[in-house]
């Protein structure tokens, strides 16, 4: 009887690392902002969310249509992803640099929305 002998599993590569992710705080923006550098913010919270009130100049673009839609975004600007609490936000960034952004153009907001709103009050968002 002719005895096999049992090959082991070749090794899987590990998954690779998603790229870095740089954050901004809230004042950071909020000062970058009003120098008028051409920045872009996106609001990836639900519609209602969005026209419930935010950031001044912030354009919508939900979680789920960002990967349909992130060609729209402009890629010679930088780009800072927003959510509620900051952390979709980096999954978002991470997607966009994944996809050629330049990483030192492209920023989650630290703490989201609700960082925001911590640090620049409610007064602070546009309707």
């Amino acid at each position: 009887m002719l005895q096999t002998e049992t090959q082991p599993a070749p090794a899987r590569s590990p998954e690779p690392e998603p790229p870095p992710v740089q954050e901004i705080s809230p004042q950071e923006l909020k000062d970058r902002l009003s120098t008028g550098n051409g920045l872009v913010v996106v609001d990836m919270r639900a519609g209602w969310e969005y026209q419930a009130g935010h950031i001044p100049g912030a354009v919508h673009m939900f979680i789920q249509d960002i990967p349909a839609r992130f060609r729209e975004l402009p890629a010679d600007r930088t780009i800072i992803f927003q959510c509620w609490h900051g952390n979709t936000s980096l999954a978002a960034a991470a997607f966009l640099i994944q996809h050629g952004w330049p990483a030192d153009r492209v920023f989650s907001l630290q703490g989201g929305m609700a960082g925001w709103v911590q640090a620049n009050g409610m007064e602070s968002l546009e309707k």
